[in-house]
């Protein structure tokens, strides 16, 4: 099982991300930007050959991307509608995404067995995504995936919903999800009364 790391792309629209291994070791760049139809990132070796990419084809609530690897379409993804729980499959790949938005933990499945997880871990530089996967050649899926999933989950600040939510309720009850989401709809009533 290796294991990768993502640098978390929400402060940037555009631009390349370096994905490191656990060493340190430069193994993969991300290049591209989100938000118009048919915009893409597309994913390089090292060596500069295009590995993988993802194309926006739809806009508005519940976008669909697809998922391309050696310039072959092998499949699509759609956001799932769910805030503390989702379930994903992705088309073409029969792949199940199953994970939180609210604690950027997924992981991904293929029939039974576990393809990559995905975890947020704070590092000396910053929040980033951490991706074990078991095989390497899923790798260049994995680390789309995880951008596509980054993207929705999208915030202002790189720290993790939950991680922000125990500093202001440290005594806060995560083990019963409708807890989470009853605070968070007090606090947005909060705003909305000041």
């Amino acid at each position: 099982m290796r294991q990768l790391y993502i640098r978390d792309r929400s402060s940037d629209l555009h631009g390349t991300t370096v994905i490191r291994d656990k060493n340190g070791k430069s193994c993969y760049l991300l290049v591209g930007k989100w938000g118009m139809r048919y915009d893409a990132l597309s994913l390089y070796a090292i060596d500069g050959a295009l590995l993988a990419e993802v194309k926006q084809l739809t806009l508005g609530l519940l976008p669909k991307f697809a998922l391309y690897v050696n310039r072959q379409r092998v499949g699509t993804i759609g956001k799932g509608l769910g805030f503390v729980q989702q379930v994903i499959y992705i088309r073409g790949i029969n792949w199940i995404v199953v994970g939180s938005p609210l604690t950027s933990r997924y992981r991904v499945f293929s029939g039974s067995h576990l393809v990559f997880s995905i975890q947020p871990v704070k590092l000396s530089s910053g929040y980033c995504h951490e991706l074990k996967i078991n095989k390497k050649e899923d790798e260049p899926l994995a680390i789309l995936i995880a951008s596509i999933l980054n993207h929705w989950a999208r915030r202002s600040e790189q720290e993790p919903l939950l991680a922000r939510l125990m500093k202001r309720s440290p005594n806060l009850n995560t083990s019963m999800s409708f807890s989470i989401s009853n605070q968070l709809n007090l606090n947005c009533k909060e705003r909305r009364n000041k």
